[in-house]
């Protein structure tokens, strides 16, 4: 007769102190993502708000995060992200690169408001940079 032997294996689990993190992973949201046909970069747009409820029209600050990833199994990746805004949106996007161009840059169109002022953005984002350009409207 075979005995069997049964180990229980105990996982201790622990909690995250980083508060930016824990807050970064309970509350982000997802407000835009490139379609990953075959581009040769993909990105999300994330956003986060701080805590807290709208007063006199002015809402809790909030920031974007932009991801960009170029594919491949060990693809390289970059997170960037915006000043604070009382509120940031995502007004498009206007450039994708296409497999084969030189240089792959992302061109993506955001808006802002703070302090009850609005400002449009062309931002350029690759894997080595992100430049902000406000665009008068």
């Amino acid at each position: 007769m075979k005995i069997l032997t049964i180990i229980a294996l105990s996982l201790s689990m622990l909690s995250c102190a980083k508060f930016d993190i824990v807050h970064f992973a309970n509350n982000f949201e997802v407000i835009a993502e490139t379609e990953n046909k075959t581009p040769t970069l993909s990105s999300r747009i994330l956003r986060i708000r701080e805590f807290g409820e709208c007063d006199n029209n002015i809402c809790p600050s909030e920031i974007l995060y932009i991801t960009v990833s170029e594919f491949g199994e060990y693809p390289e990746q970059k997170l960037y992200k915006t000043p604070k805004a009382n509120a940031w949106s995502f007004e498009g996007w206007e450039h994708i690169p296409k497999l084969g161009e030189p240089n792959p840059t992302l061109v993506i169109n955001l808006k802002s408001e703070s302090n009850k002022k609005v400002k449009y953005f062309k931002v350029k984002a690759n894997l080595e940079a992100i430049v902000f350009t406000e665009i008068k409207r």
